[in-house]
């Protein structure tokens, strides 16, 4: 199968969008978050609650360790870097889109969880 730039960008957009989200979002990381809240209270504490700061590395982390990574950047310079920085952008905005559809799906769910640990709780909350 030829890896064009179009297909490794959305294929990067796609596995990056679902570990940050799930890192920062789904209960099965609870404890890392909690972890690195304690151990790290500042910057790094808030990139893992934040699905959009935490794609950022996730994506560089994947390119980065793509092999050939020059052969998938879009080339619009002839500069590696340049072609490098857009590309890696590219691939942010769309998983700032892919986020905003995560986000809207699971926000039943999330209403549902809610109110499950309310209940749980006896707490009513409060409108």
């Amino acid at each position: 199968m030829v890896i064009t730039p179009i297909i490794y960008i959305l294929v990067v957009a796609l596995c990056s969008a679902s570990i940050s989200y799930t890192i920062s979002m789904a209960g099965i990381f609870k404890w890392l978050r909690e972890w690195i809240d304690k151990t790290f209270p500042d910057k790094i504490s808030e990139l893992v609650h934040c699905p959009y700061c935490l794609a950022h590395y996730v994506i560089l982390g994947i390119m980065f360790t793509t092999t050939h990574v020059r052969s998938y950047l879009i080339p619009i310079s002839d500069s590696v870097i340049y072609n490098f920085l857009f590309t890696w952008f590219v691939i942010v905005c769309l998983v700032s889109l892919l986020h905003f559809i995560m986000l809207r799906t699971y926000a039943p769910v999330a209403l549902l969880e809610t109110h499950r640990l309310f209940k749980k709780n006896k707490v009513t909350p409060k409108n």
